[in-house]
């Protein structure tokens, strides 16, 4: 028989594999989260909020910066300015509700970590946030730092008084700042210029709006000190104050009003009711017999300014 043969099957050689790479990652930058909003409150006042703006738009490390307008019901062009300056967010209110109101509004859009609380009358320098957010990021018992506002002689504008008492009532007690000074411990600073934790607004459960339009900022300083903390002046910090008020001739009871009923507000939340009742009935009485009927009505109506107020602000 024959021998069979075995037949040789070359076998195929396969390629080698080549492992493709692992997709990468897409990478998207992510804009850097604001650190401090300006949160600034604004009524009829386009050509000074315009400024204003724009001097906020030049601050050194603008990108950490929102920029954030409270707009109480204008009737001139400050609810558009947005379209001019695209980077900033504007709030529009129907009608003016107060300062106080306002803020609180404000305060519970702002992304921010720091609130800077701002007027359209300031003017900020590129250095002047950088250099109040210092103050607060090296020291934690510094709750709010503000700038020295300076007026277009260079003279020191009225910011810094004493915190109010009974016995000083309406009269605030300004307090003068050595320019020369690295920082200067204040009682009671306005908001025309405050930078301040916004955590801290947050834990007095945000500004009483039982203040209409003055004296949150007077509450706020008092809170700050029974807190044991500190509000600053930071001297090195100025800012241009330029002194304007949108406001009619017609509207100055309602704000007197206003006035006296904060300070009420103000001394019977700290010093007792019947200390608040008195100076309460001191203030009609002095309306009545200094015939101010006007105001004497307005009192014994309790009025403030929180957006039921009638009068032509």
């Amino acid at each position: 028989m024959p021998i069979a043969t075995k037949r040789k099957v070359e076998a195929k050689k396969s390629a080698p594999l080549v492992e493709e790479p692992a997709p990468q990652p897409i990478v998207v930058e992510e804009a850097p989260q604001a650190k401090v909003t300006a949160l600034i409150f604004s009524y009829d006042s386009a050509p000074a909020l315009r400024r204003c703006l724009t001097a906020l738009e030049a601050s050194n490390d603008r990108v950490l910066i929102e920029i954030l307008v409270v707009d109480c019901g204008s009737h001139d062009e400050s609810p558009q300015l947005d379209t001019e300056f695209s980077n900033i967010t504007i709030l529009r209110l129907p009608r003016y509700f107060g300062r106080t109101k306002a803020l609180n509004i404000g305060t519970r859009t702002a992304t921010g970590e720091y609130l800077f609380f701002l007027t359209p009358a300031v003017e900020v320098l590129p250095t002047t946030i950088p250099a109040l957010l210092a103050q607060l990021e090296t020291d934690p018992n510094v709750m709010a730092a503000c700038p020295l506002l300076l007026d277009t002689e260079a003279k020191q504008a009225q910011q810094f008084y004493l915190l109010p008492t009974p016995a000083s009532g309406l009269a605030l007690t300004p307090v003068a700042i050595n320019a020369s000074a690295e920082t200067v411990p204040v009682e009671y600073a306005t908001f025309h210029a405050f930078l301040v934790r916004k955590y801290f607004v947050k834990g007095i459960n945000f500004l009483d709006e039982r203040y209409g339009e003055s004296w949150s900022d007077v509450e706020l300083c008092y809170q700050i000190r029974r807190a044991s903390r500190k509000t600053l002046v930071v001297p090195q910090a100025t800012a241009l104050y330029t002194a304007n008020s949108p406001y009619s001739a017609g509207s100055e009871t309602i704000f007197a009003a206003d006035r006296i009923h904060g300070a009420a507000v103000y001394f019977s939340k700290h010093y007792g009711f019947i200390t608040g009742l008195g100076f309460r009935l001191k203030e009609i009485l002095k309306a009545l017999f200094t015939f101010q009927p006007g105001l004497f009505l307005a009192l014994i109506a309790g009025a403030k300014i929180d957006g039921s107020q009638s009068a032509i602000l």
